[in-house]
């Protein structure tokens, strides 16, 4: 009878551990924006209040806090009366630059016919405005690294860590994951713009003659072949750059959802309580010698 019992606690643990070893993280999904106020102005601010995937609705966000500015296609050919807005004089040279909504709030001024600074990236990327935003030109080529305000960490939970917008829905952005020293980590991610979604807003900002779809795209810390990171580096090419591919300027903002600690699985809760529930029925049978 003991063996017989003993026999049964092994096939269960085994059972048991073999169902939390194989038990799958819930797979990432589309999103859904959650912003204010829902009657936009693509003129105006829209801010971002959450985030729905999965059915799960969280606001938890982690926002870029520096930036470094490592290639950026400058800007030449500036002439007197050239403007970076569209009618004569327009000049569209360079690369990444700062960018708002024609009427939407803005942390300092918009980059424009200057190239932009560091910390006039920070100051458009850290915050949930999603009308301030980076525009990149169709033929500019850029690489910067941005990093976030908290360490960001996988988890079990089947949400996306990085949300991506992009207005316009017609470009490409590159993306690698970064340490704190700016150091690259796990492998290069191609967001492709045939993978892009409705974010269900569209924005007009100061460099565009009028206003665009935006599209998103979601990553998990998986894709890049990392469970952790402090930032990411972003990457538009160009074959005006010499680069193979052109990603036509994509024009982005990103926000990253913070995880402060691993969720365990449903599964794995389960198992381990039946565990210890079966070890301490085995030591009670041992001290009463059945």
């Amino acid at each position: 009878m003991r063996f017989q019992f003993k026999s049964f606690i092994a096939f269960t643990l085994f059972a048991i551990g073999s169902n939390i070893y194989i038990s799958p993280s819930a797979q990432a999904a589309n999103f859904k924006t959650n912003f204010t106020p829902e009657k936009y102005n693509s003129q105006k601010d829209i801010l971002l209040n959450s985030i729905t995937q999965n059915q799960n609705t969280f606001d938890n966000f982690s926002l870029v806090q520096s930036a470094e500015i490592l290639y950026n296609t400058p800007i030449t050919g500036v002439q007197p009366g050239s403007s970076s807005i569209p009618g004569p004089g327009n000049n569209n040279t360079g690369s990444a630059s700062t960018e708002r909504g024609d009427n939407a709030t803005f942390p300092v001024p918009v980059s424009g016919l200057n190239n932009p600074t560091n910390n006039e990236i920070v100051a458009f990327l850290s915050n949930r405005n999603l009308n301030n935003l980076l525009d990149t030109e169709d033929t500019g080529a850029s690489k910067i690294n941005l990093f976030f305000d908290s360490s960001i960490q996988q988890d079990n939970t089947g949400l996306d860590n990085l949300f991506f917008w992009e207005r316009g829905m017609n470009s490409d952005l590159g993306v690698q994951a970064i340490d704190s020293t700016g150091k690259l980590l796990g492998n290069f991610l191609k967001l492709s713009r045939n993978e892009q979604k409705s974010a269900g807003y569209a924005i007009d900002t100061t460099e565009i003659g009028g206003s665009q779809q935006v599209g998103y795209w979601g990553v998990n810390l998986s894709q890049l072949g990392v469970d952790s990171l402090s930032g990411i580096q972003v990457i538009a090419k160009s074959k005006a750059n010499g680069d193979l591919e052109d990603y036509n300027g994509p024009d982005y903002k990103v926000v990253a959802r913070k995880t402060t600690r691993r969720v365990p699985e449903p599964g794995t809760v389960l198992g381990l309580g039946i565990i210890a529930g079966t070890i301490g029925l085995l030591r009670r049978r041992r001290l009463t010698g059945v």
